[in-house]
């Protein structure tokens, strides 16, 4: 893009995305000091606008500047005027404003380059929603005022470009998987999600990526890293865009596979629920789960009897062994909570979080389950009622024991409550349903070629 120079003086260009650069008419200009380029950054956040003297001592010094701050603004602004030319530097009270011609500021430039990519991209004309979103990238040499990361304006100030800068290259990444260059994402988005393990859109177009890459269950498997990151970290579950595409994989809706713009998720951070809103919840979501299970079984008892070909029951039996996988993570989690609990090696408090993160996990995968299409074989349906039965039955003893650790008023007493002998019995009777699922499901297994399970795994 080409600018004019004014008759009467020189044409400055400056640079923010990376190290702080002031080149004038061509030739890069020395600025050595600290503080002066220091200076310099902060007016170029705020180009062609008066910033207040106190706003600039803020930023440089903070909540303890010198008693001659404003002298020696006075002369980091001289010494910048002689660096990139008188008429740079204006003063007008009450404060000073830095003269910035149009787009002779990189981060201009990559604002309006990114705003047209972002058009194009809105309009489904991918392939120039890219090429933009990659020009305005190429504009970053570096982090953005990494070398003012000590001062006070500093990190505040990188952090928002950083964002900038992640939220374009994400638009692009959501350009080119419309365009179908999946697979080559791949390598880019797995560096992206171990940099920024918390942002949750890499991670959805991480998923599809690797779904239309034929890789299944890593992507699975990235849903499932995910989920337990967010728990354990934000305390939260992953949002409802992020589950939504879980469930689609697990159904393999052939959706995903038109190229196209999607909907990719942003992360919220939702209030964690009070303890009896969780259980209110947890048992709306069980009898939701159980009807729609019972709505499932009619329908399909209502199609054709004829026996399905393996096209439908393989993929049905890979989901099943899924979420038996996903499961068998929190019956480990369950039993180790409340042996250590029980034998006073974990507090009351610690183990109960334990629970209740295998308990949203247990939801979320019975309704999946009951969201399942079922083919129309025998074992199947005998094999996808009796799981959501067992699932059933699992949450409402990890309930139990739940009850149990409240109602204890040390760790090691009460070793015989009714609360325990109630949580045994559920138990007892959810490792029951489990057999009698496996009983219909580990043939399909074994006919697959896939892992068999036993009661206690699950």
């Amino acid at each position: 893009m080409r600018r004019r120079r004014c008759e009467d003086r020189s044409m400055v260009e400056f640079r923010l995305l990376g190290p702080l650069e002031a080149v004038v008419d061509g030739r890069p200009v020395p600025l050595q000091a600290a503080k002066p380029r220091a200076l310099l950054a902060l007016l170029l956040l705020d180009k062609n606008r008066v910033v207040p003297v106190d706003r600039l001592v803020d930023g440089l010094w903070g909540d303890d500047p010198p008693a001659t701050a404003v002298k020696a603004l006075q002369v980091y602004v001289s010494q910048l005027r002689k660096a990139i030319g008188p008429d740079s530097v204006l003063t007008k009270p009450p404060g000073y404003s830095l003269r910035v011609d149009e787009e002779a500021l990189d981060l201009d430039r990559f604002e309006l380059v990114v705003r047209d990519g972002r058009e194009r991209l809105a309009e489904g004309e991918a392939a120039d929603a890219s090429r933009l979103l990659e020009e305005g990238l190429a504009l970053w040499r570096g982090p953005a005022l990494a070398e003012f990361a000590a001062e006070p304006f500093g990190a505040e100030a990188a952090a928002r470009l950083e964002e900038e800068r992640l939220a374009a290259l994400e638009d692009r990444i959501e350009a080119d998987l419309a365009l179908g260059r999946h697979a080559r994402l791949v390598g880019e988005l797995e560096e992206l999600v171990a940099a920024r393990p918390l942002r949750e859109r890499p991670r959805a177009q991480l998923m599809l990526a690797l779904y239309r890459s034929g890789r299944q269950a890593d992507a699975l498997d990235l849903y499932r890293r995910t989920r337990a990151t967010f728990v354990d970290e934000l305390g939260i579950e992953p949002s409802h865009e992020l589950q939504e595409l879980e469930r689609s994989i697990l159904r393999q809706d052939r959706e995903l596979l038109r190229l196209g713009v999607s909907e990719a998720p942003r992360p919220e951070l939702a209030p964690r629920p009070h303890r009896r809103r969780r259980l209110v919840l947890a048992v709306a979501l069980v009898l939701a789960a159980v009807v729609a299970g019972g709505v499932a079984l009619a329908l399909t008892n209502g199609a054709s009897s004829s026996s399905p070909d393996a096209d439908e029951l393989r993929p049905f039996v890979a989901k099943l062994e899924n979420f038996l996988a996903q499961s068998s993570e929190g019956r480990r989690d369950v039993t180790a909570a409340v042996s250590a609990a029980a034998r006073c090696r974990l507090g009351t408090r610690p183990a109960v979080a334990r629970l209740d993160r295998v308990q949203r996990n247990r939801q979320s995968l019975l309704q999946q389950v009951a969201a399942l299409s079922i083919p129309a074989d025998p074992a199947a349906l005998r094999a996808s009622d009796r799981l959501q039965k067992a699932e059933q039955a699992s949450i409402a003893a990890d309930w139990h024991y739940r009850d149990w650790l409240f109602a204890r008023r040390t760790c090691g007493g009460r070793g015989n409550s009714a609360e325990l002998r109630a949580a045994r019995a559920a138990d007892v009777r959810a490792t029951r349903l489990k057999e009698e699922f496996l009983s219909a499901f580990n043939p399909l297994a074994r006919r697959y070629r896939q892992r068999t399970w036993n009661a206690v795994e699950f």
